[in-house]
């Protein structure tokens, strides 16, 4: 597998969604055309169909060029995986084209063109990973791309920069070291109350824990919460972000 055989499926797999027809367009379609609805009403349905077949295939594009940009920063790893075992690369690639429609299906359900990109690098670095991740945990990581705003992504990512070196084996950081290690963050100028609303999303998704206060703290004390790193936000963010 040479760096471009990637790249041109991904071109061949933009061409077949171009080719497809959207069952939402063809409902709207079918609606203007077989009931008698008055010319301003017929005219706003046939903008609709047009508004939605090109914001469709805006994000189709801007998945895929995210996915080629990344991978384009990949091309010693596409090279040796190919060098090393060819049958087994032209393998993985077959499995992971199917990760890749599914997240551009998934693109075209959200408005934000961060999150769509965010898609476009998770996919791409599934691919080249050394360890080759469970197609489960990267349609996960795809789901949680798709709820996560740039904010939330990027305190995130904050807490795997103050936590990240302190995980263990168990998949989690001592309950003391990360309750320390809290101070440590740079949350900007974002509210306790915004940042206990953020991690407390973010803790639903199972990336955070929030932590409970060491016993010599006073119970009586107003005291934000704080939260330890769970192992599937570094893996997260490693994904998404690099």
């Amino acid at each position: 597998m040479s760096i471009d055989d990637p790249l041109s499926a991904l071109d061949q797999q933009f061409e077949n969604e171009k080719r497809s027809t959207d069952p939402v367009m063809g409902l709207l379609a079918d609606l203007a055309s077989i009931l008698p609805l008055p010319w301003q009403v017929d005219k706003i349905v046939q903008r609709i169909i047009r508004h939605l077949g090109a914001d469709r295939l805006e994000k189709i594009e801007l998945t895929i060029n995210a996915i080629r940009d990344e991978l384009r920063r990949h091309e010693d790893r596409l090279r040796e995986m190919a060098t090393t075992d060819e049958e087994q690369a032209e393998q993985r690639l077959q499995e992971w084209l199917e990760l890749a429609k599914d997240g551009i299906e998934r693109a075209q359900r959200t408005r934000a063109r961060e999150r769509v990109e965010r898609i476009g690098k998770i996919l791409a670095n599934s691919l080249v990973a050394v360890n080759v991740p469970k197609a489960d945990d990267v349609e996960e990581m795809m789901r949680v791309a798709m709820e996560l705003s740039d904010k939330e992504v990027a305190l995130l990512a904050e807490l795997v920069r103050v936590q990240g070196n302190m995980l263990e084996n168990t998949g989690r950081v001592p309950r003391y070291q990360a309750w320390e290690s809290w101070r440590n963050g740079n949350w900007g100028d974002t509210s306790n109350g915004e940042i206990e609303s953020i991690f407390s999303k973010l803790e639903s998704f199972g990336l955070v824990s929030r932590l409970a206060a060491p016993n010599n703290l006073n119970i009586m004390a107003d005291i934000q919460n704080r939260y330890g790193l769970l192992k599937k936000a570094l893996d997260f963010i490693n994904f998404a972000q690099h």
